[in-house]
């Protein structure tokens, strides 16, 4: 990593970071249990009661999840997403 790139990234606010990790977290976890189950993103869509844009989103990594929407996808997918 050069020192430009390590100086900006400096910048970001630690909770920025965080939230950003949390979210790429979430999404590979998605990820790995639609793999897991068999499921294509218009499967799990489906299941859902979304559209399949909304879930490639969801597995892209930026969308900011509300608890309501962890809870139903952790019910759909029979796995928790995350603990506390």
């Amino acid at each position: 990593m050069n020192s430009m790139f390590r100086e900006e990234l400096a910048k970001i606010p630690a909770d920025m970071r965080k939230q950003v990790d949390l979210s790429w977290a979430i999404a590979d976890k998605i990820d790995a249990l639609l793999k897991k189950r068999g499921l294509s993103q218009k499967e799990f869509a489906h299941l859902m009661g979304k559209t399949e844009p909304e879930v490639s989103r969801w597995v892209g990594g930026t969308h900011n999840f509300t608890l309501r929407t962890l809870a139903k996808i952790s019910t759909v997918l029979g796995e928790d997403l995350i603990k506390v």
